[in-house]
């Protein structure tokens, strides 16, 4: 009976090693079978700066209290 399970862990160990080789296998070469291909989306140049909602708000609130101080 022990025998039998032993037998059958070796068996289970060497089927889970095999599939961890095929495994490793595959995602080392799928990198290098991967056509290149270009984005779905063009994105802005990181260069280019966009306005700030931001400094506008806070202007509008500066001239705010400005009329309501006078």
């Amino acid at each position: 009976m022990a025998h039998a399970i032993i037998s059958s862990a070796k068996h289970g160990a060497y089927v889970a090693i095999g599939l961890y080789l095929v495994m490793v296998l595959v995602v080392s070469l799928s990198p290098q079978s991967q056509q290149s291909f270009d984005a779905p989306i063009q994105v802005a140049h990181p260069g280019i700066q966009f306005e700030h909602r931001t400094q506008s708000v806070m202007v509008d609130q500066a001239d705010l209290a400005g009329v309501g101080g006078a």
